[in-house]
């Protein structure tokens, strides 16, 4: 018979290994969920395999791609306007264009005050002058460069292209844009200067009561040209001297009937003198040789005669010689009555400027070009100016 005494002993020692047991287990449950609490807890504070470090990674690269961006842009901006227009950006420059048809004025329109003359080519047009740019490009020797700029006039610089054929079938931004793409000879570049100008129509770069130009959109003009050629050009603060001409009333007042309202809002003739000398001298078509000065003071002129303050009006032929350049480098400005305002950016770049206007002129360009050591040759026409007549009188000074 077993001993009751060591049953019960033995009874309770089982049973106390069995407590044990259980107590040993579920502190290994507690200690197991305790552990996946924590590591879930952990997972889920944390970010994505691998995120950490390619956040920050991309983080960093998007902040260096930003600023080569900008660094970009502004290297941009400066390589294509280089310290030499406003100190706008191309992004800030506010859109001038007018998108409503001027109403008749006499023989003109008249919009915002300003009086437009309905001036665009045709195609057909726009080919037979591109051929005569080839042709004279052809001719030149083989170290000479031609230049060709085509200018828009108000009408195509300023009012949109929509108005443009509305009131003439086509529109002069796009007939430039032909002629350039037609200059095919290698020792041409038609110079896109309506792109930059048009830019610019914000500002007062044509006069309200004249069909021309004014000095600064000359000057855009001339800024695109020296893209074309691979220089800087020079800001208009490069100038030390500055004329402003007041009361001036052009061609269009008489074309529009003397309204009064050009009367009494007068266009401002403001001009630069070159740096390097305001002395010309021209040749009449009399013939007569007259020294004169780049820029003249023409403050007690007529009201209509102030244009004529840029290199003394329309002459055969003008010389500029400046002597601040010594290198013996020339050119040669073939104008009609635009080229005025623009032949004055031209002196500080050169050590000869001449400046040929083709109505007038009667002479050989090629055997001029030899003996004078010309490089450039500059052809400008505004879009009044490209027909058939006037090409062919430009072709006359290259047989």
């Amino acid at each position: 018979m077993p001993d009751p005494v060591k049953r019960g002993r033995d009874n309770r020692g089982a049973m106390s290994g069995g407590r044990i047991a259980v107590i040993a287990m579920f502190l290994g449950l507690a200690v197991v969920a305790v552990v996946l609490i924590i590591f879930i807890a952990k997972d889920m504070g944390k970010e994505p395999e691998d995120t950490t470090g390619s956040t920050t990674a991309q983080t960093s690269a998007k902040s260096t791609e930003k600023a080569t961006e900008k660094k970009t842009e502004k290297k941009t901006d400066t390589t294509e306007a280089p310290t030499t227009e406003e100190p706008t950006t191309e992004e800030q420059l506010p859109d001038g264009t007018k998108y409503e048809t001027p109403t008749p004025c006499g023989n003109g329109y008249v919009l915002d005050g300003q009086i437009f003359s309905v001036a665009c080519a045709g195609h057909s047009t726009a080919d037979y002058y591109a051929d005569m740019v080839n042709t004279v490009a052809s001719k030149l020797p083989n170290k000479v460069k031609l230049y060709d700029i085509v200018a828009p006039t108000a009408f195509g610089a300023c009012l949109s292209v929509d108005v443009q054929n509305e009131m003439a079938g086509n529109n002069q931004p796009e007939i430039i844009a032909y002629i350039n793409s037609k200059i095919t000879n290698s020792k041409a570049v038609g110079v896109d200067a309506v792109s930059n100008i048009i830019k610019h129509n914000a500002e007062y770069i044509y006069y309200n009561s004249d069909h021309h130009w004014t000095v600064m959109g000359a000057y855009y003009a001339y800024v695109a040209w020296c893209r074309a050629k691979g220089i800087e050009p020079h800001t208009t603060d490069f100038f030390f001297t500055t004329y402003r001409f007041e009361g001036f009333l052009g061609s269009f007042y008489s074309l529009a009937g003397s309204p009064s309202f050009l009367e009494q809002n007068r266009d401002v003739v403001e001009a630069f003198v070159p740096n390097g000398t305001n002395d010309l001298t021209f040749i009449d078509q009399d013939g007569t040789s007259f020294d004169w000065n780049v820029i003249y003071d023409v403050t007690d002129w007529a009201r209509t005669s102030k244009y004529n303050c840029f290199i003394g009006g329309d002459n055969p032929y003008t010389e500029i010689t400046n002597p601040s350049i010594k290198d013996g480098s020339a050119c040669i400005l073939i104008k009609e009555s635009y080229g005025n305002a623009f032949a004055p950016f031209l002196v500080d770049h050169y050590s000869h400027v001449y400046v040929i206007d083709y109505r007038y002129y009667t002479g050989n360009l090629l055997s001029f070009i030899s003996s004078h050591n010309v490089k450039d040759v500059i052809i400008l026409n505004n879009m009044e100016a490209i027909g058939g007549g006037r090409a062919d009188q430009i072709s006359n000074l290259f047989p």
